[in-house]
């Protein structure tokens, strides 16, 4: 039974973590020893498989802990694992609901893990397009998705949805760990946080009587900001791509956990952490890095200080292996309408706002300053009173001033400056200032005490709350009872030969997008994503995004629309040949864009598998 998958992977996590508590306390352990043992297998990696990097590593672990069990040390499981235990189990419970690893870009995420996992060596095999490396995107955090398939010694499709769950439950005991010795004010910051809604959730939801409450509820509300994308983390939790945005959450938790444990025997993990988020998602290191330095002016901690600017190099030398295309800077002449932006930012701007409530003179004295700058940017004004307060509060070793002041430049950037696009830079920095605006917000809270705010945190805890309540069963309103996220491809008559192809190497032609660029969100690509074996080319739109070689991947396309209309079987062996493809899949999509073609392919290649309608050919026969 797939749950079987999700209890082995809790209890592997929670043994690999034990070793760990030797040296760091119960939360930060919990986490590192699933980024620190992911992050030795990558750099091993590198010269050879994945899986025999990382069960060696993983090897190497269990045979210490056996070696601790038996000279007799003493482990303890904090109460804080009941924490990281109910996110999970719920998590597994919504996936449990509704499996499926298809629309939006899960097939993508699918189709990194199960690269990393299949390739001879890192960078992995590009999926979607065969014979090329995936050097050319930011891939650590499906390498982190990988080890949890492992950890889990699921297949790859059921290891996907424990890694949906997985995600949360790490990002939950790090935020208990912030808050360990405050019950309350931890509860506060994992609603603030992880499991609330936005303003305008709230405001939707009052108009839903009116209108008619659907799924479209649970998606309006990251699509508030004009031409822009803005997730918070329950949204994407809950989403469940795999995507690199997701991966980075709880690293950034990771990240701030360290300077405020003040620890500082444990610095040395931050230039490590910082080189785990520029390789999974590039947009946090700029602004990781800066609120680390911001941590080490805080707290006058030079070592924080090294140890960030420690990171250039890791970051510099693996950028280096890299084949990226040219960053564009832009300077948007588009704002973010005040309406719009406290739609998406309105609760937890308040929640900052409560948390200086001892400088409300402070507050008061900036607001006249901070009105002209309405003209630069409408959200300028209700930025800037926060903006003094927080920078007022680093020079008073406040630990949370910090987080709040680099939230709000993730606010205030995007309005000056983008990187490609504005829509990516909205997306990527809003959701890092919600956990860093939140957090902060709850940990001021925690230090000055709530008092006479209680009745506001009561009404933000409803308006935040109403989103996770009402959303939740409107995303999962299906009942599959399977953590197995390729089972919907039993629809489409092709789940056995998934299955079949799974266990064969080579590169496979199928009709993975050579039509359009939206057609990569539909069911092309997905033998490449489900059994690892790169497709000659898929979702043409994301690969031209990672490339910008748009005659090669026009070629390619073009190839396999000749392949599967053409009657000439010389032709078609040549394209075959010319891409060292060892299958050629003929199923629902190919069927659906090229008709009843299949009989001319039959007529020049040796059919190797056959179920239903789908079949399976090759140049030549096989065992």
């Amino acid at each position: 039974m797939s749950l079987d998958y999700a209890l082995i992977f809790y209890f592997s996590s929670l043994a690999i973590t034990i070793p760990f508590l030797k040296f760091m306390k119960y939360s930060l352990a919990r986490f590192s020893s699933l980024f620190l043992v992911t992050l030795i297998s990558f750099v091993l990696s590198h010269f050879v498989n994945f899986k025999l990097a990382f069960f060696t590593v993983l090897l190497i672990l269990i045979a210490y802990l056996a070696y601790s069990i038996f000279m007799k040390s003493q482990f303890k499981i904090e109460k804080t694992e009941a924490v990281f235990a109910s996110v999970f189990f719920f998590f597994i419970f919504l996936r449990f609901l509704n499996p499926s690893i298809f629309d939006a870009e899960k097939f993508m995420d699918m189709a990194f893990i199960n690269s990393v996992l299949k390739s001879p060596s890192l960078p992995p095999n590009d999926p979607f397009f065969a014979n090329e490396k995936l050097n050319c995107y930011y891939y650590f955090g499906h390498v982190l998705g990988a080890a949890i398939v492992l950890l889990s010694f699921a297949p790859p499709e059921i290891g996907y949805n424990i890694a949906v769950a997985a995600l949360p439950a790490y990002t939950a005991i790090l935020i208990c760990g912030i808050f360990e010795n405050d019950r309350r004010m931890a509860l506060l910051a994992l609603i603030f946080v992880m499991f609330s809604g936005n303003a305008y959730s709230f405001a939707d939801l009052l108009r839903r009587p009116f209108v008619g409450l659907d799924f479209l509820y649970y998606w309006n509300s990251t699509r508030i900001i004009g031409g822009a994308i803005n997730e918070f983390p329950y949204f994407s939790f809950i989403h469940a791509d795999l995507h690199a945005h997701v991966f980075a959450i709880p690293m950034k938790l990771f990240l701030v956990s360290v300077p405020l444990s003040e620890e500082k025997k444990l610095n040395f993990l931050i230039p490590f952490i910082l080189f785990g988020l520029f390789a999974t998602n590039s947009w946090d290191y700029p602004l990781m890095l800066l609120l680390t330095i911001l941590f080490s002016l805080s707290a006058r901690d030079k070592s924080i200080l090294v140890y960030s600017l420690a990171s250039i190099p890791l970051v510099a030398a693996y950028y280096l292996t890299m084949n990226l295309p040219k960053t564009d800077l832009i300077f948007p002449a588009e704002r973010s309408s005040l309406l719009e932006f406290l739609g998406y930012s309105g609760t937890i701007l308040l929640l900052a706002y409560l948390s200086f409530i001892q400088e409300k003179r402070l507050i008061f004295y900036s607001i006249p300053f901070s009105l002209p700058f309405y003209f630069f940017s409408p959200i300028l004004p209700v930025l800037i009173p926060l903006v003094v307060c927080s920078a007022f509060g680093m020079t008073k070793k406040n630990n949370s001033a910090p987080l709040i002041f680099t939230a709000l430049l993730c606010f205030i950037i995007p309005e000056f400056i983008a990187i490609d696009s504005r829509l990516n830079t909205v997306f990527k920095f809003y959701l890092c200032a919600w956990i860093l605006l939140s957090l902060g917000a709850v940990l001021r809270l925690k230090i000055i005490g709530i008092g006479k705010s209680k009745p506001i945190i009561a009404l933000l805890l409803i308006v935040s709350l109403a989103y996770p309540i009402v959303a939740t069963p409107l995303r999962y309103h299906s009942a599959e009872f399977t953590l197995d996220g390729m089972s919907f491809t039993r629809i489409y008559g092709e789940y056995e030969a998934l299955k079949w192809l799974k266990e064969r190497e080579g590169v496979v032609i199928e009709e993975g997008c050579t039509h359009g660029y939206f057609c990569a969100y539909q069911y092309g690509g997905r033998v490449a994503v489900f059994t690892g074996n790169p497709a000659v080319v898929a979702w043409t739109g994301h690969e031209f995004q990672w490339r910008r070689n748009y005659d090669s991947i026009a070629e390619r396309a073009k190839d396999v629309r000749n392949f599967y209309t053409s009657r000439n079987c010389e032709e078609m062996a040549e394209i075959l040949e010319k891409y060292n493809v060892s299958y050629v899949f003929f199923g629902f999509e190919e069927r659906r864009i090229f008709g009843s073609v299949e009989q001319n392919i039959e007529r020049c290649f040796i059919k190797v598998f056959e179920s239903g309608e789908v079949k399976i050919f090759s140049l030549r026969a096989i065992d």
